[in-house]
């Protein structure tokens, strides 16, 4: 009988504190309220703009998830920081006793986040799609797929490359697909009486030999050095894929031999 008065005062207490507590912080509890709900409101806006981004962009059904789970989450831990402050409790100064951590935690990932803002962009901006000729520093291919963390394509030479979609942060790339123009530079010796003014005119009429060539783009012919005995030209012509330039420099060379006497050979 004494242990269940005992309860009963304990309850009576509990109850009596809270209704004092919530008489004395009626302000704080409305504006706590208001600050869940203002971070509830936004979630929803930013998910609903998230989702036009993603139609617009044809974004990844995963990475829209990421998106809106980092929203989501982001959202609701900095309104649960600003309702603790609120009643007097500070997460701050425990924020920037753990920022050593956190920023271990972010070099770490760097790359990761890095080849996340490059996958990112290659699916927003769209500057190459799987099937296109492009060049990404020295590499030159056909895309073969495109992820978040990396991008494959097959090299001219056969070989399958992985390129991280971090490197398109800072070096440039060049979609030969959507140009339809390859320049393509072939060096040559020949004597100096020999007369090399009607080349560029033989390479337009026999443009169909030669692979890819685009006929519209004039070709070019610089004189790059000479001695008592001979000329170093340099050809500049057009193709309109990259992967037939070997090809294309061949029969190239076989116009350019046809104004050398036998004795001498283009190309060297």
């Amino acid at each position: 009988m004494f242990q269940s008065t005992n309860t009963a005062d304990a309850i009576t207490d509990a109850t009596l504190n809270l209704v004092s507590f919530l008489y004395g912080n009626w302000n704080k509890i409305l504006l706590s309220i208001a600050i869940l709900v203002i971070a509830l409101l936004v979630i929803k806006f930013l998910k609903i703009a998230l989702a036009q981004i993603s139609k617009d962009y044809k974004l990844p059904p995963k990475l829209l998830r990421t998106l809106n789970t980092v929203v989501t989450y982001g959202t609701l831990i900095l309104a649960i920081v600003n309702i603790l402050a609120v009643f007097n409790i500070q997460l701050y100064s425990l924020i920037v006793s753990l920022g050593l951590i956190s920023a271990v935690i972010v070099l770490g990932s760097q790359l990761v986040i890095s080849n996340l803002l490059g996958g990112t962009i290659v699916y927003i901006e769209k500057p190459f799609e799987v099937g296109d000729v492009i060049k990404v520093g020295e590499n030159t291919g056909v895309v073969e797929g495109i992820s978040f963390r990396s991008t494959t394509m097959r090299g001219l030479n056969g070989l399958v490359i992985t390129i991280p979609n971090s490197t398109y942060l800072t070096i440039s790339i060049t979609n030969f697909t959507r140009t339809r123009q390859y320049l393509v530079k072939l060096p040559f010796t020949a004597p100096r009486d020999v007369s090399m003014s009607g080349l560029v005119d033989a390479l337009r009429s026999k443009a169909s030999a030669v692979p890819g060539l685009v006929e519209d783009m004039e070709g070019s012919l610089y004189k790059l050095g000479i001695n008592k005995d001979n000329v170093d030209y340099e050809l500049h012509f057009w193709i309109s894929d990259p992967r037939a330039s070997e090809e294309a420099r061949s029969r190239v060379v076989d116009i350019i031999g046809q104004f050398l006497p036998q004795k001498d050979k283009a190309g060297t």
